[in-house]
């Protein structure tokens, strides 16, 4: 069974996570206060496996951008909430290419 994301080691992260946006990709999103859970939602990419994992995986990013957002000041929730959901919206469109498909989760035991 794979690790959980928290108990991924430093070294295991910079390897696997780069914060919002497509790894090697040329649009590189702002941040925000979302950083963690662009992070988790690479690792569970990295996992992969089949369709409705890719789905889980971004139902849980978009949920976990909402958990920030309502950590924030009510006046700046707006627009983050909007920021989320493009965020996922984008994923949706765009992160197919990025997911791991294979026949089970991938292993981290290459590092």
């Amino acid at each position: 069974m794979a690790k959980k994301f928290r108990q991924l080691t430093e070294e295991e992260k910079r390897h696997i996570c780069n914060g919002c946006g497509a790894k090697g990709g040329w649009i590189k999103p702002p941040q925000f206060v979302f950083k963690e859970s662009c992070d988790h939602h690479d690792y569970n990419y990295f996992l992969g496996y089949k369709e409705i994992h890719r789905k889980k995986a971004d139902r849980q990013f978009y949920a976990a951008m909402c958990r920030q957002v309502r950590e924030r000041l009510w006046y700046r929730r707006p627009a983050l909430y909007t920021a989320a959901y493009v965020y996922y919206r984008a994923v949706r469109l765009f992160g197919r290419k990025y997911f791991y498909y294979g026949d089970k989760e991938q292993e981290l035991d290459w590092l």
